[in-house]
């Protein structure tokens, strides 16, 4: 018996990669901790304005730029950046993150709920990868911490 399979291997589909053609993205981004210090909401539209007038320090808010095709976590720790993190894999929420503004996706999700995806802009950050050219998270913000954050 002869099976005809389709042709897989280096060569046979499209090698170039959208990612590769984007330039970076911009995080800017925002400790949960400090919003609780300072007494702000997560859902505050003036979130991160408030954080640059309060001048908080650069392990606490600040900007940097991120490439596509890598996480959210890995460029944080590549700009020597302290985010709490465990499983690297999707499978814990210890990397959680609000997504305040832009777009991003996972890769894989078995922590967060459809609704804390969803509804209320919770991300893996040690999973994701940005989507849109400019993006604002807030981390440190596991669902349990302090409460509800992003909701």
């Amino acid at each position: 018996m002869v099976i005809d399979l389709p042709a897989v291997g280096p060569g046979t589909e499209d090698d170039s990669d959208e990612e590769d053609d984007l330039p970076p993205a911009e995080l800017e981004y925002l400790d949960y901790r400090a919003v609780v210090e300072h007494g702000w909401d997560v859902d505050d539209d003036d979130l991160f304005e408030r954080a640059s007038e309060a001048e908080l320090g650069e392990r606490e808010h600040g900007t940097i730029e991120i490439d596509r095709d890598e996480t959210l976590l890995r460029s944080a720790e590549a700009n020597d950046l302290k985010w709490g993190s465990q499983c690297r894999s999707g499978t814990c929420n210890i990397c959680t993150a609000v997504l305040k503004s832009g777009d991003a996706e996972m890769d894989m999700n078995l922590a967060l709920s459809d609704d804390e995806v969803e509804e209320r802009g919770l991300r893996l950050t040690c999973v994701c990868k940005p989507v849109s050219d400019e993006l604002q998270v807030v981390f440190n913000a596991t669902p349990e911490a302090d409460g509800n954050p992003g909701g």
